[in-house]
C-alpha cells in the first residue's frame, strides 16, 4: 500500500525516494550508513555521494534536503535510531516535504510523528481476492486452495 501511494503522488514533488526493508539493511555492518547515502543519491539525483559516518549523514541530509520538496517513504522502520538517522527533525526538510514512515504506532510516538493514519484492515473477502491475485493471478483460490488460503489470510490479517 505505501508503494502504490508512493507511486500516485511521487510526481508532485521536487524529488521522491522509496526507501525498503529499513530494519534488515539497517541490521547489516554500515547498514544506517548505507541508508543514507542511498537516500541522498535517489533525492539529489548525484549517484556518487560518500556517507562515512552517520553523524556526517545526518549532517548531509539537513545541508543539501533543507531546500526540496521531497517524498520519503521509510518501509519496515522499527527503531527509533533508523528514524533519528534518516528523518530526524521536521526542520531537516523543506516545507512542503512529506515523510512516510510503515511500522507501528509506537514508534512513531516516540518519534513525535504529527500525524498518524492507522491503516483500515481488509475484510476477508477483499482479503481473500487480493491474496489470490498474488499467488495464483486469479480472483478465486485455485480447487483445493480454499482452506489453505482462508488460514494464510487469517494468519496474515
Amino acid at each position: 500500500l505505501a508503494k502504490a501511494l508512493y507511486n500516485s503522488i511521487c510526481d508532485r514533488f521536487e524529488c521522491a525516494c522509496f526507501l525498503f526493508n529499513v530494519r534488515k539493511i539497517s541490521d547489516q555492518e554500515e547498514g544506517l550508513v548505507r541508508l543514507q547515502q542511498t537516500l541522498l543519491s535517489k533525492l539529489l539525483g548525484e549517484w556518487e555521494i560518500k556517507v562515512r559516518s552517520v553523524e556526517e549523514g545526518i549532517s548531509m541530509i539537513k545541508e543539501k534536503l533543507g531546500k526540496k520538496r521531497a517524498l520519503i517513504v521509510l518501509d519496515d522502520v522499527d527503531k527509533i535510531e533508523q528514524l533519528k538517522a534518516l528523518a530526524g527533525e521536521c526542520d531537516w526538510f523543506s516545507y512542503g516535504t512529506r515523510i512516510v514512515i510503515t511500522r507501528d504506532k509506537y514508534l512513531l510516538t516516540a518519534h513525535k510523528v504529527e500525524k498518524i493514519y492507522k491503516m483500515k484492515l481488509l475484510s476477508d473477502p477483499e482479503s481473500l481476492e487480493l491474496f489470490c491475485w498474488n499467488a495464483f493471478k486469479m480472483t478465486r483460490p485455485k480447487a483445493n486452495y480454499e482452506d489453505l488460503s482462508n488460514q494464510a489470510i487469517h494468519y496474515a490479517q
